[in-house]
């Protein structure tokens, strides 16, 4: 079974709904398998916080649809994939391409569509009718209908909803029904960093319990077809290679898929943390430096001078290292005049805006080409030639440069998904 749950629009509630879905499901002692639509880093972590599980991104842009349909097959009771931005909002405004509407198409999964009913009532079933109409097959199953004052409003809805697009409604979420989460520039603050998050998860999903009709739900996922088995890519042989890989506060932005991807080519997978540990794990043969939130914990990592003089030798002995995002600010000389590592010559620095944000095609200087996607507030400063032409999705007219190489490292503003492409692999960590 699986259903997958689209929003009329971002902030029409339907994080929450997702979340509080999910919980209302492992209540009922379910095995969820949680996963989020498009590139986000920070729902899957609240995700896995609920469900107890890894969650997985699946990706229109990123990944073939071989790898949707492999990722979706993982052992389950119920899977969940949370949408992103409006369901048909994607590259463009006509093709709907990569936007959760082509997600739902190429899976063949029932949609759940939440509905803002603030201060309306036909009017949701217009905004409802929309959205059933606009493509030829919507994949809409039902609407869960969001932000009620009680329960004589969602009546009022319901059938307006009932009779206007023959839709089912699937319960409800009241305006006192929501999840206040604190939010920073890239979004929500992340799960690791909201301690009491699954108390207050735990009761609002009580609560939601008891106006989510949950067997209706149940029922339209259970009317996803099975999917076709899609064995794992076949991967290089790095038995015996040990990696270290940053986790903590400051870094823990890494597609699941990817680390699963390292762990079949045979990597030994070592997490360690640039904020507490005092040294680089011992006998590494390669290091991975996701994206996260190094400037917030600036002050932090510059205070662990030992970890960082040991890695910056570490990488001029000529450690393969990729760092992508923050790990490329992490490994600068500083950001916004807090001393970082020192590796790479370039400073950085944050600004109040985004400076890119969507798809991207990243070519790099052997002419190898693959997605990406980048969304970051900061700017690299740096005399050293860039080693990626980035082309803009949307907008192939678009190009600018990118990506900083030293040694054996490579580092670089976007996020990669390598978990079906192999030759990323051996790009970014060098062996045999």
């Amino acid at each position: 079974m699986r259903i997958l749950v689209a929003g009329t629009g971002s902030g029409c509630g339907k994080t929450t709904a997702s979340i509080l879905l999910m919980a209302a499901l492992r209540q009922r002692g379910l095995d969820v398998a949680p996963y989020k639509a498009g590139p986000d880093y920070i729902d899957p972590g609240f995700h896995q916080a609920v469900c107890g599980r890894p969650s997985y991104n699946l990706d229109t842009w990123l990944m073939g649809e071989g790898t949707l349909h492999r990722l979706l097959r993982r052992p389950a009771d119920i899977a969940v994939i949370e949408g992103v931005m409006g369901y048909y909002d994607g590259l463009d405004a006509v093709s709907l391409r990569c936007s959760t509407w082509e997600l739902a198409r190429l899976t063949r999964t029932p949609v759940i569509l939440v509905a803002d009913a603030s201060g309306g009532a036909a009017s949701v079933a217009a905004a409802v009718k929309g959205f059933q109409t606009l493509a030829p097959d919507s994949g809409i199953a039902g609407v869960l209908v969001n932000r009620v004052s009680g329960p004589s409003h969602y009546a009022l809805v319901e059938q307006a909803v009932s009779h206007y697009t023959g839709l089912p409604c699937v319960g409800y979420l009241t305006k006192q029904q929501k999840l206040e989460l604190p939010s920073r520039h890239l979004g929500l603050v992340t799960a690791r960093e909201t301690p009491d998050l699954l108390p207050r998860v735990r009761q609002a999903a009580q609560q939601a319990a008891e106006t989510l009709d949950i067997d209706k739900i149940l029922s339209l996922a259970s009317l996803a077809p099975d999917l076709p088995k899609v064995p794992d890519p076949q991967m290089p042989d790095y038995r015996g290679f040990r990696l270290g890989v940053a986790l903590d506060e400051a870094f823990h932005f890494y597609y699941q898929d990817n680390l699963d991807a390292l762990r079949r080519a045979g990597m030994e997978l070592v997490f360690f943390s640039p904020l507490r540990d005092a040294h680089l794990p011992e006998k590494l043969d390669g290091l991975y430096i996701g994206g996260g939130y190094p400037e917030v914990h600036a002050e932090g990592l510059r205070g662990n001078a030992s970890l960082r003089a040991e890695l910056r030798a570490a990488l001029e002995r000529g450690h393969s290292c990729y760092a992508e995002c923050g790990g490329l600010m992490y490994l600068g000389r500083e950001i916004d005049g807090v001393e970082m590592v020192g590796f790479l010559p370039l400073n950085c620095r944050m600004t109040d805006r985004l400076q890119r944000f969507g798809y991207v095609t990243v070519t790099d200087k052997s002419g190898l080409s693959f997605p990406a996607h980048e969304f970051h507030h900061a700017v690299a400063e740096s005399d050293s030639a860039p080693v990626y032409t980035l082309r803009k999705a949307s907008r192939p007219d678009k190009t600018w440069t990118c990506g900083y190489e030293k040694k054996n490292t490579l580092a670089a503003f976007a996020h990669v998904y390598f978990g079906d492409r192999p030759e990323l692999i051996w790009r970014f960590w060098p062996h045999g």
